[in-house]
């Protein structure tokens, strides 16, 4: 009989050969270095293992000791290539990956914190790429039989374990002892719960209008942008069980989706009266609603003894414009006295339209200084249920081409704003007139939920992506989030590029028979359908929200115009407050201006930064 011949590899990962044993009985405590499993303690297993098996240290080049004694590799973890095929991007290759001492990996596909990392594919263009051994595994076998993910979710025949059992299901990712039956992969590591197992294929989900489909990963068409859980709103990776609606790019995580408690509201029974109800049906409604939050503000506060105003009813001395009296006049009086194109009516207060229907402003006209009836009223001093026991002080830059950045919608204004310093944090706050006076609670048709404002700089908002916005409105039951500025998207939008009336969609399944990308018609790059975006379904059109509302312009609450902006001996020229739409450099600094604001000088045509003023002289 001949000599069984003992099966020997040189692998990357340790400076000895490697000797494969088929009867390795596992101890406690013993570990595969490439998945960071422990190995089987009730059964034989396959192991790679160092050729010296000794309890004495050798010395690799770098100096390093090794004891060779506890080096094991799975077979499946030992014979992986050396390169594979990058899951989300085929035409990129990631090379293996060791390292002498464990290191902290973030896996870029099952997104699991590995603590025990010996050994990761790594991409050499993107840092950020890593996967681990055990995700390796899975590719490469997908390529070996050149098959997808079917029900039961595994390439591999599965064993009924009708045993105690303790194990992550690959599943629904639960960790824990399974008194149960559970399926085992006969061949890998592989090992789910029975129940998640024989779970159905497709079922009607009550919160969607179709049937959800059972899928073993992520669809590769759906990569490019991060997909998130309709239920949990948590991200979810490549290799995950989930629920799916390809049509109305619907997703949810495995057990979300069977998850009923998970969907249970414990705040929809607080009651609120004249609860508020978004998105707005469109612009001038969506005005008429901020005009009515800072009435609503006005009556709260206590105006005799906070009065931003003093004088007569007809004339009066308000505090943001102390060289004049404004008059109280009617908006059919100034157009009496002034054409249409002389003059753009922004209130000065909150720097929003006037309109133009009989509504009463006060106005300066010899300065062209005019703010709504309400925003004069304005008390001069406010409390905020979000800092309770603090108060908001009421401030306008002397200059009009001064602006401010609001830290409740992210967008800079030259207005009237209400500041207060956090002393613990050691930083101001500003919020605009349209953000300290916004409702404590929304319902907003995007959520399920009612949402109510909070605090918060850390979670993204879920209709932009923007994070670093000081108030959003938050659901109580899930991660959901609308900054201040997306809560203000109204339903239907007029634009010059299409006929019709563009719809705010903040889910793909609003559009019927769209199972294609959306790209936007202005600048032609793919909508991420994980925000919220404009469609037009007779014409077949979208537009990024970023593209084509103002809100996406953080210059929009900013007026414009100021003229005759001098001072003594500086520049001979009057200089004018706008927004630079033309390619030019800063006379100062030198830098490009465009898309910026800048004091502009039409005679020597030439623009200067409003920072760089009074740092510089012009000639």
């Amino acid at each position: 009989m001949e000599e069984k011949t003992n099966v020997v590899m040189e692998h990357p990962g340790h400076d000895h050969l490697l000797i494969l044993n088929e009867n390795y009985i596992a101890k406690k405590g013993d570990v595969c270095r490439g998945c960071c499993e422990e190995i089987d303690s009730c059964e034989s297993s396959f192991i790679y293992s160092c050729i010296n098996l000794t309890s004495t240290a050798s010395t690799s080049n770098s100096g390093v000791k090794y004891l060779c004694a506890i080096f094991l590799l799975h077979k499946t973890c030992a014979e992986l290539p050396r390169e594979i095929v990058n899951p989300t991007d085929p035409n990129e290759v990631l090379s293996f990956h060791s390292w002498v001492r464990p290191r902290y990996e973030n896996c870029t596909i099952c997104g699991l914190w590995r603590r025990r990392t010996y050994f990761t594919y790594r991409s050499s263009f993107n840092p950020k790429i890593c996967v681990c051994v055990k995700c390796a595994g899975i590719q490469v076998q997908q390529s070996k039989e050149d098959t997808i993910f079917v029900h039961p979710g595994h390439s591999h025949p599965l064993a009924l374990i009708e045993q105690l059992s303790s194990f992550r299901c690959c599943a629904c990712k639960v960790i824990d002892n399974i008194l149960a039956s559970s399926y085992r992969c006969t061949k890998c590591q592989f090992w789910i719960h029975k129940s998640c197992g024989d779970a159905p294929p497709s079922f009607q989900f009550q919160f969607h209008k179709h049937p959800l489909i059972l899928s073993f990963s992520l669809p590769k068409v759906y990569l490019k942008f991060y997909q998130f859980c309709r239920i949990c709103h948590e991200r979810l990776y490549w290799i995950e069980w989930l629920y799916c609606c390809r049509s109305c790019r619907y997703f949810t995580h495995f057990q979300c989706a069977r998850s009923r408690s998970s969907l249970l509201s414990s705040g929809e029974n607080e009651t609120f009266p004249n609860l508020v109800h978004l998105p707005a049906a469109d612009e001038l409604s969506l005005n008429l609603l901020l005009e009515q939050f800072i009435k609503d503000k006005i009556i709260l506060s206590d105006s005799s003894n906070n009065s931003s105003i003093s004088g007569a009813t007809n004339y009066i001395k308000h505090w943001s414009h102390e060289e004049h009296d404004l008059k109280l006049i009617t908006t059919d009086e100034l157009y009496d006295r002034k054409n249409d194109d002389e003059i753009l009516l922004l209130c000065d207060g909150c720097v929003e339209p006037v309109r133009t229907c009989d509504s009463q402003i006060y106005a300066c006209l010899p300065c062209k200084y005019f703010m709504h009836k309400f925003c004069a009223e304005f008390p001069g001093e406010i409390e905020h249920h979000l800092w309770p026991g603090k108060t908001l002080v009421a401030y306008m830059y002397s200059e009009s081409f001064e602006v401010f950045y609001c830290d409740g919608c992210a967008i800079y204004s030259n207005g009237i704003f209400f500041s207060m310093i956090l002393p613990n944090e050691r930083r101001t706050i500003r919020l605009h007139i349209g953000c300290v006076t916004l409702p404590e609670v929304i319902k907003h048709e995007a959520h399920s939920h009612q949402l109510q404002l909070h605090q918060d700089t850390k979670h993204a908002c879920n209709a932009c992506g923007y994070k670093y916005v000081e108030c959003k409105y938050e659901c109580k039951d899930c991660r959901f989030n609308i900054c201040g500025a997306c809560i203000r998207m109204v339903k239907t939008y007029k634009n010059r590029w299409d006929p019709h009336p563009l719809h705010l969609i903040y889910d793909a399944g609003m559009v019927e028979k769209h199972e294609h990308e959306f790209d936007c018609e202005f600048c032609s790059q793919e909508i991420n359908t994980n925000r919220w975006f404009y469609h037009c379904s007779k014409c077949d059109l979208s537009f990024h929200t970023y593209c084509i509302l103002k809100s996406s312009d953080r210059y929009y609450n900013v007026k414009f115009g100021a003229t005759d902006i001098i001072k003594d001996k500086v520049h001979p020229h009057g200089l004018t407050f706008v927004f630079n739409k033309k390619v030019r450099p800063c006379r100062n600094c030198k830098e490009e201006s465009r898309g910026k604001t800048v004091l502009q000088c039409a005679p020597c045509n030439s623009t200067i930064f409003c920072q760089c003023w009074g740092k510089w002289c012009w000639e």
